[in-house]
């Protein structure tokens, strides 16, 4: 079967923003200090706030558990070798959660001072494009695009990004978390190559149905968006850049962080964030329960 480009769905969005508007995120990232304007959970708030269909953003603010809020300004307190034991425990190899614990992740230099990734985006495929319905074997093994041999990539072509989950919770690494990667227009076109690093990009395997809209554009996802594997492979997945940082990542959705760029995408559809906190908070614990 020949593997389409990913490409989560395109809406076709322009940055206009007139007097009293809300500056997008896009405006309110700060090329000096790296980031975007407040402490995390600010920042969270920003970029954790839900799509509608065709990628519209309604919410002000994402609402965020205070227990994560609480946990995003803790340190990891896991060491490396503690998350080695946890994951040899599973059977989980390095490589299909980020790469070698070892490495340090991405990061970008500026002004003679290094600053390591700070951003963790969640995007969702939006592939394969099916017409009127979903199968209804798209979170069982005998779907194709569940088997992980089913994603290649032709020499000389990058992956989209540097990990991908399957609807099962299966998982592998592309590129690892310590290697620059661009997946949003953003970073493409707003900051450009010398801010590569700042971001690390997870695909989560999801179909999208189409009319309205083409198979180029199919903007229907299912419902629920995703399967609780997959959370709980993208929690772990967090987990091992936060304790490979030594600091907890700012989460983030792809279309948050593209919001309003022209051809912006609109991914994740249907992301329920207290599944995926609720899965980060349990693991957490697992790790510091030895």
């Amino acid at each position: 079967m020949k593997v389409r480009t990913i490409a989560s769905c395109i809406v076709f969005l322009t940055v206009s923003v007139t007097a009293g508007q809300a500056q997008t995120a896009p405006q309110l990232f700060n090329r000096e200090t790296l980031e975007y304007p407040g402490d995390k959970e600010q920042q969270a708030k920003l970029l954790l706030r839900k799509p509608v269909l065709w990628g519209k953003i309604k919410e002000k603010s994402a609402v965020i558990d205070t227990a994560f809020i609480i946990f995003l300004k803790t340190d990891p307190g896991i060491s490396k070798d503690r998350l080695k034991q946890y994951l040899d425990e599973k059977h989980i190899r390095e490589a299909e959660v980020g790469g070698s614990i070892a490495k340090p992740l991405s990061g970008v230099t500026k002004n003679g001072k290094h600053t390591l990734a700070r951003y963790f985006v969640i995007h969702d495929m939006s592939t394969p494009s099916i017409p009127h319905r979903f199968p209804d074997n798209i979170n069982d093994a005998t779907w194709g695009y569940n088997r992980l041999s089913h994603w290649k990539w032709n020499a000389g072509k990058q992956p989209p990004s540097h990990t991908m989950i399957t609807r099962l919770g299966t998982s592998k690494t592309m590129i690892d978390f310590s290697e620059k990667k661009k997946a949003t227009k953003f970073e493409r076109d707003i900051l450009g190559p010398s801010y590569y690093g700042l971001f690390l990009h997870v695909e989560m395997l999801q179909p999208r149905v189409y009319p309205p809209g083409t198979a180029k554009s199919a903007p229907v996802a299912p419902d629920p968006g995703f399967t609780d594997a997959q959370y709980e492979r993208l929690a772990l997945m967090y987990i091992c850049a936060g304790i490979r940082k030594g600091e907890w990542l700012v989460p983030a959705f792809h279309v948050d962080v593209d919001e309003l760029l022209n051809d912006g995408h609109d991914d994740p559809q249907h992301f329920e964030l207290k599944k995926f906190t609720d899965y980060v908070l349990k693991i957490t614990g697992d790790l510091k329960s030895e």
